[in-house]
C-alpha cells in the first residue's frame, strides 16, 4: 500500500474508532490501524496543535484556558503497537503557592479536601509510553498497556514576599491498562483500570479509575465527519464511592485533501461527583488541528530461485 494511500485509510480509521480507555487529553488523537492492513512495519508521526476553553486534565478540571502542542509517534508491527507521545501545556499561571515559616509547613493557597475533586497539577510538559497487542479474528480488539510522568517543579515563597523559600521538585506518574471488547446488544467499548499518584508537591494527590467507554459508529455529513465516545465509571480520591463519572465526548472531524491536515472541534461536558460538592458538570471545548507522516517499511518480496539450465544434447558421432 502507497503512503498516501495508507495514510487516508488511516484518517478513516481514527474516525471510526474514537479515544477511549485511559482519560487522555482531549487532544489526543489515537491510531488504531487493524494489523490486516499492512503487510510490514509501518511508523506513524502526528503534529497537534490547538487549544481547549475549560481544560480538563484526567477529570479534574483546571478552571483556566490552556494551548498546547503535542508530538505523538507510533510504530506497528505484526500485531504489535508502540506509542511515545510528548506533548506541551500552556495555561494562565495560577496564584503563587506560598508556605508560613511554621513546623509542620502549611501552604497557600489551600489544597481541596479529600472529599472534594483535587486540581490537576500545574500545566506542562508529559511523557507517555504506550505497548499494546491487537488480537482476535474476524474483529481486531487491542489490549494495552500506558504509562506516563510528568514533572512538577514549584517554587514555593514566603508569605506577601517574592523570596523563593523552598523549590518542590515533584512529579505525577500514572500507569493504566486496557482491553477492548465486543458485546451482542451495546457493540464495542473499551475497559479500562488507571492509577495516578502525584507526589513531592504541595497537593500530593492519589486516584484509581475504572470504567468503561462505549465507542459509537462515526457518520459522515458532507464533508464532515462525526465521532463520539460516552465514558461510564468511578474515580477515588474524591470522597464519593461508585459510579460517580459520566464522560461523553462529541467530535467533527474535516480532513483537508490538499494539505493533508486534520481539523477537530470536540466538546465533552464532564460529570463528576464528589463527597463535598455532589454533583458538578465542566464544559470542555477543544479547537485543534493535526498533519502526520507515515512510512512504510514493506517485506522484501522474494526472489524466485532459478533452476539451472539443462544440459546440451551430445553431438551426434560421426559417420
Amino acid at each position: 500500500m502507497r503512503p498516501r494511500n495508507f495514510l487516508a485509510a488511516l484518517t478513516v480509521v481514527v474516525v471510526a474508532v474514537p479515544m477511549a480507555a485511559q482519560q487522555r487529553p482531549i487532544f489526543d488523537v489515537d491510531d488504531f490501524v487493524d494489523p490486516r492492513q499492512h503487510d510490514g512495519a509501518v511508523f506513524a508521526s502526528r503534529l497537534v496543535l490547538g487549544g481547549v476553553n475549560g481544560y480538563v486534565d484526567d477529570y479534574r478540571p483546571l478552571h483556566r484556558n490552556a494551548h498546547f502542542v503535542s508530538l505523538a509517534n507510533s510504530f506497528y508491527w505484526s500485531d504489535f503497537q508502540a506509542d511515545y507521545k510528548h506533548s506541551e501545556v500552556r495555561a494562565e499561571p495560577p496564584p503563587p503557592v506560598q508556605v508560613c515559616n511554621c513546623n509542620p509547613p502549611v501552604y497557600f493557597p489551600t489544597a481541596p479536601q479529600d472529599d472534594e475533586t483535587p486540581l490537576p497539577p500545574r500545566p506542562g510538559g508529559r511523557d507517555t509510553l504506550q505497548f499494546a497487542w491487537y488480537g482476535g479474528n474476524e474483529v481486531k480488539l487491542r489490549y494495552r498497556l500506558s504509562v506516563s510522568n510528568q514533572a512538577i517543579d514549584t517554587d514555593v515563597r514566603y508569605p506577601n514576599t517574592n523570596t523563593v523559600a523552598q523549590t518542590l521538585h515533584g512529579r505525577e506518574r500514572s500507569v493504566g491498562v486496557e482491553g477492548d471488547a465486543h458485546f451482542p446488544i451495546i457493540g464495542f467499548g473499551t475497559v479500562n483500570f488507571a492509577r495516578t499518584v502525584r507526589s513531592g508537591t504541595a497537593d500530593d494527590r492519589t486516584q484509581s479509575e475504572l470504567a468503561y467507554t462505549s465507542r459509537f459508529p462515526g457518520f459522515a455529513f458532507r464533508r464532515l465527519l462525526f465521532r463520539g465516545t460516552l465514558t461510564v465509571g468511578g474515580v477515588t480520591g474524591r470522597g464519593a464511592g461508585g459510579i460517580n463519572l459520566v464522560h461523553p465526548i462529541l467530535e467533527a472531524f474535516w480532513h483537508d485533501q490538499t494539505t493533508r491536515v486534520n481539523f477537530h472541534l470536540a466538546w465533552s461536558p464532564s460529570s463528576t461527583r464528589s463527597g463535598a460538592n455532589g454533583w458538578e458538570t465542566h464544559h470542555q471545548i477543544a479547537l485543534f488541528s493535526d498533519w502526520g507522516l507515515v512510512k512504510l517499511f514493506r517485506k522484501p518480496s522474494p526472489t524466485p530461485s532459478s533452476a539451472p539450465a539443462a544440459a546440451s544434447p551430445p553431438p551426434p558421432p560421426s559417420p
